[in-house]
This record gives C-alpha cells, sequence and structure tokens, in this order.
C-alpha cells in the first residue's frame, strides 16, 4: 500500500499534476502519532493494568503504546531539552531515557506488562552502588503514578555524609531556595524519611538542625490528568523545572559523583 501511494506519487510529479501530487505526499508523510498525552494514554494504561501478565495482549497493542505513551513522551522530552539543555548541559534529556514497556522474563514476577512510563535525567552514573541526583518523569495508571520528583531519593553513605557538611556549610543558601515562596507553592517542602534523631556529632539545637534529619533529599509535584493531556502541559513541565534548578544545582554541587578516590577517601 505504501509502495504503490509513492510510486503514484511520483509518477503524478512527473507528469507535471502538481495538485494529485501534493494530496499523495502529504497524506504519505503525515504522521498519526500522538503529539501530547492524550484520554487514549490513560486508557492504555488502565487496559495494561488488566492485562501485565498477557504478553499477547501487548503484541496487539504495541501500536497503542507507541502512539499515546512512547510519541508525547518523547515530544516532552524534546522540549525539556530545547528549553533547559543549556543549563544542564552535561545530562542527557533524549528519548533513551523512556523506560520500557516491558520487563525481562527474570523481572516478570510483578507482571509482564508496565502499567506505567518514566525517565529519569541525571548524570551518568559511576557506581553500581549510587544513584546520581536526578529529575524523575513518571506518568501511569494509579492515582499516585503522575509526578515529578527532583533530588536523591536513594541516598548512599558517601552523599549523605556530604549533603549533611553541605547543609551546614552553606546552610543559608539552601534555606533561602527551599523558602522562598515561589519554590514552595509548585514544590512544596523536602520529602522522605526522617531519622528519630540528630546524626551523631551535629548539634540538635542548630537551625540547620532540621534538614540534617532527613534520610532522603528530594521534592515532589504531582499532576493532575487534566493538566498532563493539556496542550500546556510541556510549558507547564518547563516553567517547573526552572523553578527547581536552583535546589537541583546545589544538590549535585554538594554530592558530585561517585569516582575510585572519593569513595576511597570516604571509606578512610
Amino acid at each position: 500500500m505504501v509502495d504503490t501511494l509513492v510510486s503514484e506519487a511520483r509518477a503524478e510529479r512527473c507528469r507535471g499534476s502538481s495538485p494529485l501530487s501534493r494530496t499523495k505526499i502529504k497524506f504519505f508523510s503525515e504522521s498519526t502519532m500522538s503529539t501530547t498525552f492524550s484520554k487514549a494514554t490513560y486508557k492504555y494504561f488502565t487496559s495494561a493494568k488488566k492485562n501485565t501478565k498477557n504478553k499477547d495482549w501487548f503484541a496487539k497493542h504495541k501500536s497503542e503504546y507507541q502512539e499515546n505513551v512512547t510519541q508525547p513522551f518523547e515530544n516532552l522530552l524534546a522540549e525539556i531539552q530545547k528549553k533547559l539543555q543549556i543549563e544542564l548541559p552535561d545530562l542527557r534529556m533524549d528519548k533513551k531515557l523512556i523506560t520500557r514497556p516491558t520487563r525481562p522474563a527474570h523481572k516478570a514476577e510483578a507482571g509482564f506488562v508496565k502499567n506505567f512510563s518514566y525517565a529519569t535525567i541525571t548524570e551518568k552514573r559511576t557506581s553500581l552502588f549510587e544513584w546520581n541526583p536526578g529529575i524523575h518523569i513518571q506518568f501511569g495508571g494509579e492515582k499516585d503514578d503522575n509526578f515529578i520528583g527532583c533530588g536523591l531519593y536513594m541516598v548512599s553513605g558517601r552523599q549523605i555524609s556530604l549533603l549533611r557538611n553541605a547543609i551546614v556549610e552553606d546552610f543559608d543558601a539552601i534555606n533561602s531556595i527551599l523558602k522562598s515562596k515561589k519554590f514552595k507553592s509548585v514544590w512544596g517542602e523536602l520529602r522522605g524519611d526522617m531519622y528519630v534523631r540528630p546524626p551523631k556529632g551535629f548539634s540538635s539545637e542548630a537551625e540547620y538542625t532540621k534538614l540534617l534529619m532527613h534520610k532522603q533529599f528530594y521534592v515532589h509535584r504531582d499532576y493532575k490528568m487534566s493538566e498532563i493531556t493539556s496542550k500546556k502541559f510541556a510549558a507547564l513541565v518547563v516553567s517547573d523545572l526552572k523553578l527547581i534548578l536552583p535546589f537541583f544545582r546545589w544538590i549535585r554541587s554538594s554530592v558530585g559523583t561517585y569516582t575510585r578516590s572519593a569513595g576511597k577517601n570516604y571509606e578512610d
């Protein structure tokens, strides 16, 4: 069918029949992929949840995933890259970050088909035992699946040690970021688990003590389906991420990335 359309378009163009030629080429080149997330995206997630262990179901609905999940997600990442790559030049923001829609056989206990999709913008890992600070973007069929998180969720011993020192030494900077009215109106307060008491060796009465109580160091923003399926969603995400950049930069500069020398110094 496609070959026939192309051949016909070329033939008409050679005969000088431009209206037919333009019509044929336009029909062939237009994409049927969704440019934004839509109700069809969440229809797919709902169906995927009911068929998590059904490989045949996914084979039949793979095109729906590509059209309604993958393509809108790629478009969103492209817009983030366009607007923010200059601010974060050493971070990947391309479509390869998007998680696969299925799990490999040895990890399929929770189901073969995923009813969510995510991408994490972060610096390349230099250790199997440590995750770098990142911006995690996720969409899915569950109520709590639609959000962006930024910071450190799984924190290593090296990172927590550096974070504590940075909080003490640079408290005014991080406190100013977290207390900003604009920041709080979108991202709220720090999330994550807390220690019962202040870490050993640090004051329990200092102004920075509350921040030292955090086992994790991240913020979180939920999105409504009406926001996600809006044509203005990409612009909203870019605006929200611009607001979080000072926080993200502060964490990255505080913990750096793992190197052998840094790991050895920490262990010593």
